[in-house]
């Protein structure tokens, strides 16, 4: 196989590049009322897993003191 010859090029146009960061040139974004909604929302959301469990248990507890008295009332009664 044959090789090629690669034939040079001279490029004598001249090329500006600029390059820009816009990391640099933006500004931070300031804390509006949908960052703070977003926040509160959060919060909550933690809070009723933080807690939820105390939530359930307490009515668990509350229906099965109420159904231990009605079935004792039943047992006296009868």
């Amino acid at each position: 196989m044959a090789k090629k010859h690669v034939s040079k090029k001279e490029d004598t146009e001249k090329v500006h590049l600029e390059v820009e960061s816009w990391q640099w040139e933006t500004k931070s974004p300031r804390m509006t009322w949908k960052y703070w909604l977003v926040i509160a929302i959060l919060i909550a959301v933690g809070v009723l897993f933080a807690f939820g469990f105390l939530i359930v248990a307490t009515v668990v507890l509350i229906v099965g003191i109420i159904l231990n008295l009605v079935f004792f009332l039943f047992r006296k009664l009868s």
